[in-house]
């Protein structure tokens, strides 16, 4: 479980390790799909195998082969909600 943040030219934003092994990434730099930050970020979301995430529905949809996108335009509430419930996967 930890942070790590980048803060350069391209990259701003931070990733969370949680002990379930998931991890989130929000970005909001001029080379994500938001707004750079002004209202919206960049979130992508992955398991312990690296299978990547989107939130779906009112639930987590798995794409095993890495054949999915970021959740773009999310707005800081979409961001709160995305970490909560990322957090209670088992």
């Amino acid at each position: 479980m930890n942070f790590r943040a980048e803060n350069n030219e391209w990259h701003h934003g931070f990733q969370m390790d949680f002990a379930n092994g998931c991890t989130i990434s929000v970005q909001f730099s001029k080379g994500s799909y938001c707004d750079r930050g002004e209202t919206t970020a960049e979130v992508a979301a992955w398991n312990g195998n690296g299978d990547w995430m989107t939130w779906d529905d009112g639930h987590w949809t798995v794409y095993p082969n890495g054949e999915s996108d970021v959740m773009y335009h999310q707005t800081t509430d979409d961001v709160a909600m995305l970490i909560s419930e990322l957090v209670k996967l088992k």
